[in-house]
């Protein structure tokens, strides 16, 4: 569990202001630049299943292992389906792939993983 620190008194911020005037200007951008990454992405979770944090919920191998996990998980319940995935959560499923699409996006997901589901027992094709 990550150590949650107490709110810095207006004493402890006035002293690192004091510390912080005397950065570089290369220093100074450098640590704005932290600090807004810090305010963008929220306070910082740990997810239990993952050992991601929150701030990593977004990168593309984490989605694709997610994307993966839910597949084989769910791949004879909606066998022959297209699905919309948004991680791993199923935001639209249908015959075609428009309707999954179109699930997803009114369900506030403009940019779904879209995938045809096929069943285990389908052989696979090569073609000629």
């Amino acid at each position: 569990m990550p150590k949650r620190f107490a709110r810095m008194s207006d004493q402890e911020i006035s002293a690192l202001k004091v510390q912080l005037a005397s950065l570089t200007p290369q220093e100074k951008r450098e640590l704005a630049r932290f600090l807004t990454e810090q305010i963008d992405s929220g306070p910082r979770s740990v997810t239990p299943e993952t050992g991601a944090t929150n701030a990593d919920q977004n990168t593309p191998a984490l989605k694709r292992a997610q994307h993966l996990a839910w597949l084989k998980a769910h791949r004879e319940e909606y066998a022959e389906e297209y699905v919309a995935l948004d991680g791993d959560r199923l935001v639209g499923s249908g015959s075609s792939i428009r309707e999954a699409h179109e699930q997803a996006r009114r369900g506030g997901i403009d940019h779904p993983f879209l995938v045809h589901v096929s069943s285990v027992n389908d052989a696979p094709f090569g073609g000629w």
